[in-house]
């Protein structure tokens, strides 16, 4: 097929076109859609970790003012729906032994975390709704519980569920143990470390929600809702809850403030408010208090990683041993299974790593279920990779740049088929190193930090190299044009924030050559878009884009007859560069725009070139790409506070091609706040008791403004081949990134005696304890 051009403002930092009408108050969230009729919905939670329900009396709510309906666990029960599956075990990691769990919308007869819902309030508004759930009168019969990942794989610990032992879900391996064995027995140095992934919220901006519809006239459902992926949650509504076609259910989203993975699939609420609506008869709505999300939404993270790394006495890794354990809360979600297979995956990073092998084991507790968080594994597994680095450089005495330079994959060993499971496509590491170290005046680093010491201060910097995988399943796009000429995109992947009206607009301008404000965008509804697959995991520039690049280089093989056509010349002598048609010879030529409203005459069009312009264009990510760089952090700690100010953030990043720097760099700013809170402040925090701690801001605590340093970016490029666009993933790099580069620039602020006694977040206490020397002890007197 021929390539459409490459031309226009197609790798130009173009403004975005959606941010006129959000900064006007003109966005449309699932809170701002009122409907005719509605009613909303309260869900009464439970204060218990994990307990029985004996009863649920809701006599006293249901004559509460504006009640139209209370209804129960038992209630559900009787429709007959099917649980909330999960779907993402990887069957070559855990060739199938995993322990399913049930996960209704409503429980009848346990709850197994605190929030659990047991009953569900309908009233006329959302207040009566509300005070209407607080009479529901509830008696339980609390049961032992473990809340923490060290609780549940404690010795005789409380067991959630019966078929599995330890509380483990799965526990599967990859690798090869036998070479592994060989390389320890032989190596000159081994370094073994423990780290801790705590608990994080993902904490979107716009909590989630959705509203309930039922057409009881044609039996067709649909769900309006605040999603990352529509067409998922679509079919796993259609297929495993409601259990009718796929054609009987519309999800659609509209602006969606935030996701991060939080909402990439179905929730309980989804299911809620559709039955509620076929309950009543009339729409209904169900929107997340701040408090409330922190205990309903799936939550991040949670993860304990050890093991061991091999070394020859050069200090080249010659093998690693590594356990994860990943505490997946009370029950599997849909995506539950993401993170820690994609942990393990990538636990070689950019390291040329002869041999490995990982253990990946998957524990319940009476937590809120865990799912993807930005980056999905890969930070959890750069975390440990780049701690073990330093720790490594520290014990062997080579300097933490030079112990990754030593190890680091060669560029002329592209591709390369990593110990584990990947096989990276290309990429120049040593020259993102490179990169990095310059951006960040790694050899200005005495200056500043004697200038420091100067006021007190104590300076210390870290780095962290990373290696993530990007680009997952298929997507189809297609390019419409309408009788007057203008053509529109119909995107099956789904912005909440990334700028996909801008960037696909550049790219159909730039290879069509349409004019960019005729270019209309369609995107988050299943009955108006066939198929998506979502956005998450860095995946809709590199599939999404490659869909429509096909679809655009299908544009151009049905206009080219009609042109042809039109201009009364043979289709072979036909050129098209910047929207117009010419023909070999001739000074004639015709926009595209024209052949497509010639498309649709109505009389004298050969039948044979058919009726319209429109064309899908279609991509599956096999294999997938892998984006990485090297980000650099220094900071200043007050000793006396204990207070972190990051004085510097240099990142160096190969994303293969850049479609939009300035989106890109927005990617970059976004993830690296993310990285800072999970570094410094965020963390969900479950008592012994399993109640949780952190239900609000004021415990909570997340980044904000000022703590934000001044990042320095530069790109270090190096295009794929596994997709025509050339382009990696890039929305993630600061999420993966950060963290281990500030935890290990506080260690060498703090100096030797703060080695490995640092733990996410690291706060103000924490640093203080490493700064106070350890009382000494008193000889006894004999």
């Amino acid at each position: 097929m021929t390539h459409a051009p490459d031309t226009g403002i197609f790798g130009q930092p173009v403004t975005r076109r959606e941010d006129a009408r959000l900064v006007t108050g003109a966005g449309r969230y699932v809170d701002d859609v009122v409907l005719p009729g509605m009613l909303h919905m309260a869900l009464v939670r439970s204060d218990h970790g994990h307990a029985r329900i004996l009863s649920v009396d809701t006599t006293v709510a249901a004559a509460a003012d504006g009640v139209v309906a209370v209804l129960t666990g038992a209630d559900f029960a009787a429709l007959g729906w099917g649980d909330l599956p999960c779907e993402s075990m990887v069957p070559a990691i855990t060739r199938g032994q995993w322990i399913r769990t049930p996960f209704p919308a409503l429980p009848m007869d346990r709850v197994r975390v605190i929030g659990d819902p047991v009953a569900l309030v309908i009233a006329e508004t959302r207040r009566q709704a509300q005070s209407a759930a607080e009479l529901v009168d509830c008696a339980y019969e609390p049961l032992p519980l473990v809340a923490t990942l060290e609780a549940a794989l404690a010795e005789g610990a409380p067991q959630l569920y019966p078929d599995a032992p330890g509380n483990l879900c799965f526990d599967a391996t990859i690798g090869d143990a036998a070479k592994v064995a060989d390389a320890f027995a032989g190596a000159a140095h081994v370094v073994s470390l423990t780290t801790r992934q705590h608990r994080i919220a993902h904490a979107a901006l716009e909590p989630r929600g959705s509203i309930g519809i039922h057409d009881a006239r044609d039996q067709r459902w649909h769900l309006i809702t605040s999603t990352q992926n529509p067409h998922s949650v679509r079919r796993l509504l259609a297929e495993n809850v409601l259990q009718v076609p796929a054609h009987q259910v519309r999800v659609s989203a509209q602006d969606v403030g935030g996701g991060f993975g939080l909402k990439g699939r179905l929730y309980p609420e989804d299911v809620l408010v559709l039955w509620a609506a076929r309950h009543t008869g009339r729409p209904v709505k169900w929107v997340a208090s701040r408090s409330e999300a922190f205990l309903s939404d799936f939550q991040g993270r949670d993860q304990i990683g050890s093991g061991r790394m091999a070394f020859d006495a050069e200090g080249h890794i010659l093998a690693l041993e590594a356990l994860t354990q990943h505490n997946l809360g009370c029950r599997l979600g849909p995506a539950t299974g993401v993170s820690p297979f994609l942990s393990a995956r990538m636990l070689a990073g950019p390291y040329a790593m002869p041999a490995a092998h990982v253990r990946v084991q998957g524990v319940f507790s009476n937590t809120r279920t865990t799912t993807s968080y930005r980056g999905a594994g890969r930070p959890e597994a750069t975390y440990f990779l780049e701690r073990m680095l330093d720790k490594a450089a520290a014990q062997i005495g080579l300097d933490p740049v030079e112990i990754r330079r030593r190890n680091l994959i060669a560029a002329t060993d592209m591709p390369y088929k990593t110990a584990l499971l990947d096989t990276y496509d290309c990429g120049d590491f040593a020259g993102v190193l490179d990169t990095a170290l310059k951006l960040a005046d790694w050899d200005g680093f005495a200056a500043r930090r004697a200038a420091s010491a100067a006021q007190g201060r104590l300076r210390g910097r870290g780095l962290s190299f990373f290696v993530e995988v990007s680009a997952i399943s298929n997507e189809r796009m297609a390019v419409q044009f309408d009788p007057t000429g203008h053509a529109t995109i119909i995107a099956g992947t789904f912005s909440h924030g990334q700028g996909h009206h801008t960037v696909y607009t550049q790219m159909v301008h730039g290879w069509l050559g349409v004019p960019y404000d005729q270019i209309g965008f369609v995107e988050g509804d299943t009955d108006q878009v066939p198929y998506g697959g979502g956005t998450y995991a860095s995946r809709s520039l590199t599939v999404g884009g490659s869909a429509l690049r096909q679809a655009c280089d299908a544009i151009l093989a049905k206009a080219t007859p009609i042109a042809a056509w039109l201009m009364e010349v043979a289709p072979e002598t036909l050129s098209f560069a910047d929207g117009m048609f010419t023909a070999t010879g001739s000074n004639t030529a015709l926009s595209l725009t024209e052949v497509a409203k010639a498309s649709y005459r109505t009389m004298g069009f050969p039948a044979h070139l058919g009726v319209g312009l429109e064309a899908v264009g279609t991509y599956t990510a096999t294999p997938q790409n892998y984006p990485n760089g090297c980000h650099i952090v220094e900071v200043e700690i007050d000793p006396d506070l204990g207070t972190v100010h990051l004085a510097r953030y240099a990142a160096a990043d190969d994303v293969g091609v850049v479609a939009n720097p300035m989106l890109l760099e927005g990617q970059l700013h976004g993830s690296a706040a993310q990285g800072i809170g999970a570094a410094l402040m965020e963390q969900v925090v479950y008592d012994a008791e399993g109640q949780l701690l952190t239900a609000a801001f004021t415990e909570y605590a997340m980044p904000r403004a000022h703590h934000m340093p001044p990042i320095v970016s530069a790109l270090h490029l190096t295009p794929t081949r596994t997709n025509p666009l050339g382009v990696k993933g890039g929305a993630e790099v600061g999420t993966i990134a950060a963290p281990p580069a500030i935890v290990q620039a506080i260690e060498h602020a703090l100096g030797p005696q703060a080695a490995g006694t640092l733990t996410m977040p690291v706060t103000p206490a924490q640093i203080l304890r490493a700064l106070t020397p350890a009382p000494r002890q008193e000889e006894e007197t004999p």
